[in-house]
């Protein structure tokens, strides 16, 4: 099962430049931990100008583990009192998700995510729908992640991969506004309502 811890930072005024830097950091001390990153700025939609640091695992354990080793290190401690000594940002998570749908895609270096709300007793309906949505981009890759330890567990997320954002709106021209994926968004809202949506980008 593989699992995502994302951490959100949300940059206060005059500080994205320390912040980025800390991230990038805090990154490499993940990395040598034992952990597969990603940092991305959210480009465009909820939570722009934010900062997400997210952790990719084989396993839940696997990420323990690296939890585990973070506690111990001393490059790690001697960030976190950095951090609490002169804050760059509000700091929320980390949350944990597993991929229900999909794989990771490090190469790709842009997302739309797309968050909905749903009842998990909807949840199996709602990802019933992927392979139909696959099926109208079968080049584009895509993840459906669920929570697995978060504030709100009635979530799913949607990713959508492009290389570029220039790609990333021509999709959402060509194949967005179709009829054919309007159609499964009707359907989709059968059982789960679309609540917020953002574009990442790597940083």
């Amino acid at each position: 099962m593989t699992v995502i811890s994302q951490r959100t930072f949300r940059p206060l005024p005059g500080k994205t430049a320390v912040l980025r830097e800390r991230v990038h950091r805090l990154a490499e001390i993940m990395t040598r931990c034992g952990a597969r990153t990603r940092i991305a700025h959210v480009a465009w939609g909820d939570g722009a100008r934010d900062i997400h640091l997210y952790g990719v695992f084989d396993t839940v354990e696997a990420g323990a583990a690296m939890a585990a080793k973070m506690a111990a290190d001393p490059v790690a401690t001697a960030l976190q009192a950095e951090v609490e000594k002169e804050p760059a940002s509000v700091w929320e998570g980390p949350h944990v998700w597993r991929v229900a749908y999909g794989a990771t895609k490090p190469d790709f270096p842009v997302i739309l995510q797309r968050e909905y709300e749903v009842d998990r007793r909807h949840l199996r309906s709602a990802l019933a729908l992927m392979p139909d949505v696959q099926a109208l981009m079968p080049d584009v890759p895509m993840l459906a992640i669920v929570p697995v330890i978060a504030g709100d567990m009635g979530r799913l997320m949607i990713g959508y991969y492009a290389q570029s954002l220039v790609e990333m709106g021509k999709r959402i021209d060509q194949i967005g506004a179709s009829e054919a994926f309007q159609s499964i968004l009707v359907r989709a809202a059968e059982h789960g309502r679309l609540i917020t949506s953002r574009v990442i980008v790597n940083a």
